[in-house]
């Protein structure tokens, strides 16, 4: 049996290992609190004279050593502790509270909240509404990305829609007034520009590149308070938006970093620090209200849309010319497929009617992309460009054809 000597000796003995290993080892970065930053080291403060202090102990003390309890002088909350009564790191800890993706982007969200917040701007929006007593002056408030360093900055529709004076406050406090460049609905995409030629310009990312349980960061103006930082993970990816009398939104980023009214227009950044999405919209219940769940457009869309609206002030989007929707188990049985976007109608001198398409087609694939739904139909139109002519695989009476269309311009009545 080990005596207490034995086991004091033992103690010292593993003591002073594990000094020499830790004087030789590389330090892992640890996360200080007091500065918001991954640091080498949490520096203790240490009194003249004062025995050295022994460097806080990683590892468990195996062994079945009882009584013995290594403490953590850290000024964070209290840690959690493994059901194995095994310490864990501190920034283990909080990266499980707060994700930070170092491995990811490099960056930990103070990092990349302190590079993006430039970007990221608040625009007030005046405008005048009829009501009963007349006309009424209204103020909303939203948020926008700078797209360009000359000023161009990207928001969304709703957020200037009947705009009458617009304001638009920087990061660095400087209040500009701002001008509506072009505005599409259909997207919920508009261009504001300010006058200012040195403004900080957002690094783009791309929807392709993001993956389910990544860390997502949300900057904006939720409920008017100016340069918000909130975090989560992207949810989800090509998420339908309906919206009330206006056509859906497609491919729609979701999240569950916090987004709240005034978080409209702006940005959604990824683990490597790029904006990837414009926040756009939130899930809501009439029994519970919001719901913690987030929508943005994807950059990829709402860049393109921002380049033709400064551009040319309007904003393009192909079309094919059909209505449809997925089939249904009944018509996969009658047609003898599994998947594909179903067509319903064919517009009369469109492009899918120029092409030869029919009632009851069957689209399985577009330019080289196997069609499950309807909803793929559309985003993978939108992947594309006006007058572009692309290939269609159609099902029609069991036999599958290869057609070709040429993608035309969307009318504004449709």
């Amino acid at each position: 049996m080990t005596t207490h000597d034995e086991r004091d000796q033992t103690m010292d003995d593993w003591l002073r290992a594990h000094d020499e290993a830790t004087r030789t080892a590389e330090p892992a970065p640890v996360w200080d609190p007091k500065t918001g930053a991954w640091v080498e080291t949490l520096p203790a403060p240490q009194q003249p004279g004062e025995p050295e202090r022994r460097p806080w102990l990683r590892p468990a003390i195996a062994g079945g050593v009882v009584g013995a309890i290594v403490a953590a002088i850290v000024a964070i909350p209290v840690a959690k502790w493994a059901a194995d009564d095994q310490p864990r790191a501190v920034e283990q800890r909080v990266a499980e509270r707060l994700p930070t993706d170092r491995g990811d982007g490099g960056s930990s969200i103070v990092d990349i909240a302190a590079r993006a917040r430039p970007w990221v701007v608040n625009i007030n929006v005046g405008s005048s509404q009829e009501t009963l007593f007349g006309d009424v002056q209204v103020s909303g408030t939203g948020s926008g990305v700078i797209l360009r360093s000359d000023g161009h900055i990207v928001t969304n529709a709703h957020v200037v829609d009947g705009a009458g004076a617009i304001e638009v406050t920087l990061a660095s406090g400087d209040k500009l007034p701002a001008k509506v460049v072009g505005s599409d609905e259909e997207t919920d995409v508009a261009v504001v520009k300010v006058e200012r030629e040195d403004l900080p310009a957002a690094a783009v990312g791309s929807v392709k590149d993001l993956e389910v349980g990544q860390t997502a960061i949300a900057i904006g103006s939720p409920l008017g308070l100016e340069q918000s930082v909130t975090a989560g993970i992207i949810s989800a990816l090509g998420r339908r938006v309906d919206r009330a009398d206006q056509t859906p939104l497609f491919d729609m980023i979701q999240t569950d970093a916090p987004v709240t009214q005034g978080n409209s227009g702006g940005a959604l950044i990824d683990a490597g620090g790029a904006v990837v999405g414009i926040n756009s919209a939130i899930a809501a219940s009439p029994d519970v209200g919001a719901e913690g769940i987030a929508f943005a457009i994807p950059i990829d869309v709402a860049g393109a849309v921002a380049e033709e609206l400064i551009n040319s002030g309007r904003a393009t989007h192909p079309w094919l010319g059909i209505t449809g929707g997925n089939i249904t188990p009944e018509a996969a049985r009658e047609f003898g497929v599994e998947q594909g976007a179903f067509i319903r109608e064919v517009v009369a001198g469109g492009p899918a009617d120029k092409a030869g398409l029919r009632p009851n087609d069957i689209v399985a694939s577009f330019a080289g992309e196997d069609i499950e739904t309807m909803d793929d139909l559309v985003v993978a139109i939108r992947e594309h460009r006006v007058g572009e002519a692309v290939e269609l695989v159609v099902v029609r009476d069991g036999r599958r054809l290869t057609l070709r269309a040429t993608l035309g311009d969307k009318p504004s009545n449709l």
